[in-house]
């Protein structure tokens, strides 16, 4: 082989090496690279923190959050009841005494103690009873006052009538179940002994349709009958004596 032939293969030899040389260093420019990679999934992670994020603020944890905050708020116990009205017991007797019906009936509304007493042991319904208010009285009995009730004398409602002309007012009273020979604890007196002391005829007539016993006698031997003739009440003597 001679010299000329050699140099033409080392040129040739030379030149695929070059190309070779050439095609690696132009593959490594098109081919992303490592560092590339590393930057895209680290950008892809850092999107992460939005997710973590969102799940932190899950809308389900959240909800129940704010179902037991408000629950806490709802607690009975944190909850006061709303104020009951005081009801003035003094203004109450003295509207029952005057028979003030509709005041009595705003202050039964607003809570009022229907058989309270004041510093005797009278009730609304003997007051209102003693004046004759019947409107007043029916109310009162309509609302669970009651009829028996005594005062600090054993003084009944109806007793505290019969001393005026309050038939209608006693008839109510008795319609109610009032005992129409129930004797006070101090005297002895009966209802029908008030009305005959006071010269209520009707109130007396009333009393005994209703079988007021017209023997009965107070502690000192009274009736009902010299009661009336004490009194001068010559009508009702005449009435108890048929």
């Amino acid at each position: 082989m001679n010299k000329t032939l050699l140099r033409k293969m080392a040129v040739n030899l030379s030149r695929c090496l070059l190309c070779v040389a050439m095609l690696v260093l132009v593959g490594c420019a098109k081919t992303p690279s490592s560092s590339g990679d590393s930057t895209l999934t680290q950008s892809d992670e850092k999107s992460q923190p939005a997710t973590e994020a969102g799940s932190k603020s899950d809308p389900g944890t959240t909800e129940a959050s704010d179902k037991q905050k408000s629950a806490a708020k709802a607690t009975p116990a944190q909850v006061e009841p709303p104020a009951k009205p005081t009801v003035d017991v003094a203004k109450f007797m003295e509207d029952a005494l005057e028979g003030r019906t509709e005041a009595i009936e705003q202050a039964i509304d607003a809570g009022a103690d229907i058989n309270v007493r004041d510093e005797e042991q009278r009730t609304a319904l003997m007051l209102a009873g003693f004046n004759g208010h019947t409107a007043t009285v029916k109310l009162l009995l309509e609302q669970g006052a009651n009829v028996g009730d005594r005062d600090s004398m054993g003084r009944t409602a109806l007793m505290f009538a019969a001393t005026g002309d309050n038939a209608a007012t006693c008839k109510s009273l008795l319609d109610a179940g009032a005992d129409v020979n129930a004797t006070d604890t101090g005297e002895g007196f009966t209802a029908l002994m008030h009305a005959a002391s006071e010269g209520q005829l009707e109130v007396v007539n009333l009393l005994l349709e209703h079988k007021a016993d017209k023997g009965r006698r107070d502690i000192d031997g009274d009736t009902a009958k010299s009661f009336a003739e004490k009194n001068g009440h010559s009508e009702v003597v005449r009435a108890l004596s048929k």
